[in-house]
């Protein structure tokens, strides 16, 4: 089965979105985990 161009490129951009969502919380939780490190590297800095 043949699609046309149109629901192709439909396709491709729900696809392109999910992946977004995706990378966008990827990137939220990797921001919290670096600044709870940097955090706790501040703390044990302090003490020293």
């Amino acid at each position: 089965m043949e699609i046309d161009q149109i629901e192709w490129l439909r396709r491709e951009n729900y696809f392109l979105r999910e992946q977004n969502k995706k990378l966008k919380n990827e990137l939220s939780e990797t921001k919290k985990y670096l600044e709870e490190i940097l955090t706790k590297f501040k703390d044990i800095n302090k003490r020293n």
